[in-house]
């Protein structure tokens, strides 16, 4: 063995840091034919995370030192790299120069810290994982001259590298080390006191009120009121990006009272091979059950797919890690106290068997925030600083911000006011937003036909809807940014057939239609972005042939989630053709709809360009007196 082969004052180097022996039996069991080697190689050697870089190649020089000398060939001596910081350094790093090396060990934090000329001479590049367990009982005995049980050895080798190297070493015992690690990796992912709970929180809706009765719960369940069963172990929290689903994860361990465990697919699987990413998986589960009461918050948990959707050479892991998340959610049932949080922007990728009941199977969608939770996210983060001032012009503009945006503007504001060494101000606030710039009044004459034109086609279907809308400025900001909308009001559920679905389609494209009438021709506003008129009216005609058997042809090609149809429809010639024949006869239908009504809408449209907003009520009050005026009462709105 390698171990039996360093001499004894190189031996009393390597224990002196347990770290430091961690990080050489870690490249002992991964590198094991080069440690062995007598010949020439080159290698890459990947981190595992929080390992740190210095310690492994101090390892390296003792895991590749050469005890014999070279009888039959003249070798140079091993040539250690550390990727970001050596490629610069030596000017001799030529691709010729790195060949002509007998032995070369590339470190590195990241395989993209590898320059490619690394790559390229590279015999194997090996990433390294977390520590085993007997190699920390040995490093106990070894390093610290201590003997530790193996449920603590395992509880240290899933402790973060950079902490073992902080906190560990001679004469203070593994278990006080360890207890100063659970604190350092508490301050980290659970909320300090003084944080806010839920209460604080705005826009949060269904998703607050779940976690004020959890609270409930929780507690008469500690108090004995209630059985375990009794309490919800489990929800899946949805929606777009920077809502605040991990700010809501942290408010609600405060409001708990309760221990926060944060993991992530990716975060499991930075630990390395797939029984490491298992394991590490495993642990967070077992941590919360130690520390419970607890909440697992699992980001991003639709990373994990659906195994009905797995393909290729990849297929079997991911099913293995499905497999084991689904046994370690069920495993909740036998530990009391532990909640299981999962957050994803799409939860319809997620494998049905994870939301079925027993698991994550309470779902609720977390919203952009509406003008009142905008107004209340940028106070909490003023934190009472513009306490007397009115931010509503601030709160106007930021329709359509997400939480995590708006902190960014009072981060922003805040910036700004230290430059100048004075306090925050509402001019701070109005400053960082994005410049705004004035909408020629030419675009803006189109914009409002083409929101009249959705109203007059919708309310041809007795659809109803609340107000229009004209914006006189642009931002400034990248990205797809409409000049106006129409504000839909609820409607009572219905029945979904081919009429109704058509007669939704009409109305998403009545905006292109009123272009194309009143104006000759239509512009891009109406595509372009998700979400738009024309995405939106592609889906449901998607739908109506491939999902529901209500066009042309009866068979179903996909499910009734957006990913399954546009992917049939980019696959299936067939079924673009049958989509663009609907979209087209649906436009068509539209056109009529605007050209009957031609004068009236020319009317309205000019009187949105000068008021900029119409009530539901004006504008049905508009169109009917000015047709009363043509003699075409007949054809007024259905109520």
């Amino acid at each position: 063995m390698k171990w039996g082969s360093l001499a004894k004052q190189e031996r009393r180097k390597l224990t002196r840091s347990v770290s430091r022996f961690l990080a050489y039996c870690d490249l002992i069991r991964h590198c094991r034919p080069y440690v062995d080697s007598h010949g020439s190689f080159a290698i890459v050697v990947v981190l595992p995370p929080e390992g740190n870089i210095d310690q492994y190649k101090e390892a390296a020089l003792f895991a590749f030192a050469e005890p014999e000398p070279r009888s039959r060939f003249d070798f140079e001596k091993t040539n250690y790299l550390i990727a970001d910081k050596d490629w610069s350094r030596k000017e001799r790093l030529t691709l010729e120069g790195l060949v002509n090396y007998d032995r070369l060990v590339v470190l590195a934090r990241n395989r993209s810290d590898v320059h490619e000329k690394g790559l390229a001479v590279a015999d194997a590049v090996i990433t390294l994982g977390p520590p085993e367990v007997g190699h920390v009982v040995a490093a106990a005995r070894l390093c610290l001259k201590q003997h530790i049980g193996e449920n603590l050895a395992r509880e240290v080798a899933g402790m973060p590298l950079d902490l073992i190297a902080a906190t560990v070493r001679r004469g203070r015992p593994v278990e006080r080390s360890a207890e100063m690690v659970r604190i350092m990796m508490r301050k980290q992912e659970k909320p300090e006191a003084g944080q806010v709970g839920v209460e604080a929180l705005h826009g949060f809706g269904e998703a607050a009120t779940w976690a004020r009765e959890l609270a409930t719960d929780l507690k008469d369940w500690q108090a004995g009121r209630i059985a375990w069963g009794d309490v919800d172990r489990g929800i899946l929290l949805s929606g777009p990006p920077g809502v605040g689903k991990t700010t809501f994860a942290m408010a609600l361990a405060t409001t708990c009272g309760a221990h926060l465990v944060v993991g992530s697919i990716a975060r499991w699987q930075a630990r390395g091979h797939l029984g490491d990413m298992l394991k590490a998986m495993r642990a967070a589960f077992e941590e919360a059950k130690q520390r419970a009461p607890a909440i697992v918050f699992i980001d991003e948990v639709d990373a994990v797919g659906s195994r009905e959707d797995f393909r290729g050479h990849s297929a079997q892991y991911n099913t293995e890690v499905v497999a084991a998340l689904l046994e370690c959610i069920d495993g909740v049932d036998g530990r009391d106290g532990v909640i299981v949080v999962g957050a994803c922007n799409h939860p319809h990728k997620l494998d049905p068997a994870l939301v079925r009941p027993g698991r994550l199977d309470r779902h609720v969608r977390i919203p952009l925030p509406d003008g009142a939770a905008r107004e209340g996210i940028i106070r909490l983060h003023l934190a009472g600083d513009l306490a007397d001032h009115d931010v509503s012009q601030v709160v106007r503009r930021t329709e359509g911000w997400s939480g995590a945006g708006l902190e960014k503007l009072v981060r922003e504001a805040r910036r700004v006011a230290r430059r100048g060494r004075r306090p925050v101000s509402s001019s701070d606030l109005e400053a960082s937003l994005p410049k705004r710039i004035a909408i020629p009044e030419e675009l803006l004459r189109r914009a409002a036909i083409h929101e009249c034109g959705h109203a007059i086609a919708f309310l041809s279907f007795g659809h109803p809807f609340e107000a229009l809308e004209l914006y006189d400025v642009s931002e400034g900001a990248d990205g797809y940014q409409p000049l106006g909308f129409i504000q839909m009001t609820g409607i009572e559920p219905r029945a979904s057939t081919a009429a109704t679905i058509r007669d939704d389609i009409c109305g998403l494209l009545g905006g292109m239609a009123a272009e194309e009438v009143l104006l000759g021709a239509r512009s891009s506003s109406g595509g372009g972005a998700r979400d738009s008129d024309l995405h939106r009216a592609t889906l449901a005609a998607v739908r109506l042939e491939a999902s529901f058997g209500l066009g042309a042809g009866m068979s179903f090609i996909a499910e009734d989630r957006e990913a399954d149809l546009m992917s049939a429809l980019r696959l299936s010639g067939d079924l673009r053709s049958k989509v663009d024949k609907t979209l087209a006869g649906e436009m068509a239908r539209a056109c009529a709809i605007i050209e009957a009504r031609r004068g009236p809408l020319l009317k309205v449209s000019n009187e949105l360009l000068v008021r900029r907003r119409l009530s539901s009520d004006e504008f049905r009050g508009m169109i009917s007196s000015d047709e009363r005026a043509e003699g075409e009462g007949q054809n007024a709105f259905p109520h």
